[in-house]
């Protein structure tokens, strides 16, 4: 159906993801987006009246831990569009503040389900589709926080380095599908939530959702066909 590469956004309601999903709108694609609240996708949906009334802005409600969610998920998403080429996997989780030794069990299998193993399936479902059409990109959020870890967050940064080593690996067995596999690094990000929960913080030092988002559309782009396996830091100028 839809000649222009479409795109599933993980957590594209949220926050950032939202911003992530209007830029790929605005830059042509067709956007499934998941989401756990029907409240944000309803305001998303809002945002992008033209979008959602031509069938190009769509929402699934997902548990991206779960295999066979996402794998609907993504199933439908090339049903409706006819192709799925890029996925932008933004949704994961951040728990912190306990040294390892008070760490629950919970908190651990959350921080690896949310930020790891649903970046697994995403890409599992996804790459077949990709690989169809000969220019796929999977592209990934981690964090600073994995490189530069902090003490207190030893399970969210455990968890974002094994995204990182699922990242070279898959740049790896694809570098002859012309599929590419790449993270994004961003550090503290100027968001209400992070605005509330530091308001000491140097938020003109945070780095924008916006500029997120610009640098997934170029890694999504033909010029960055090169670029596979990377881990990109986005610092702003915190």
């Amino acid at each position: 159906m839809a000649e222009a590469a479409a795109a599933l956004i993980t957590g594209g309601t949220g926050a950032l993801g939202s911003v992530v999903a209007r830029a790929f709108l605005a830059a042509g694609y067709p956007v499934a987006v998941t989401y756990r609240e029907a409240s944000e996708w309803e305001s998303l949906a809002a945002s992008e009246p033209a979008a959602l009334s031509g069938a190009r802005l769509l929402g699934y409600r997902t548990d991206v831990t779960d295999e066979d969610s996402v794998r609907q998920t993504s199933s439908s998403a090339v049903a409706a569009f006819g192709r799925l080429d890029v996925l932008v996997h933004v949704a994961g989780g951040y728990a912190g503040g306990m040294p390892v030794e008070a760490v629950e069990a919970r908190t651990v299998r959350s921080m690896i389900e949310t930020n790891l193993i649903s970046a697994f399936w995403a890409a599992k479902h996804v790459i077949p589709h990709a690989k169809r059409h000969g220019r796929g990109r999977l592209l990934f959020i981690s964090s600073r926080g994995a490189i530069e870890t902090y003490p207190g967050a030893a399970a969210y940064a455990a968890a974002k380095m094994g995204l990182h080593a699922l990242v070279e690996t898959l740049a790896k067995e694809l570098r002859h599908e012309g599929v590419t596999a790449n993270a994004v690094l961003p550090s503290v990000i100027d968001t209400a939530a992070n605005r509330s929960a530091m308001p000491d913080g140097e938020v003109d030092h945070w780095v924008k959702p916006d500029a997120i988002a610009s640098l997934l559309l170029f890694l999504a782009s033909e010029a960055a066909a090169a670029i596979s396996g990377a881990l990109v830091p986005i610092y702003g100028r915190a």
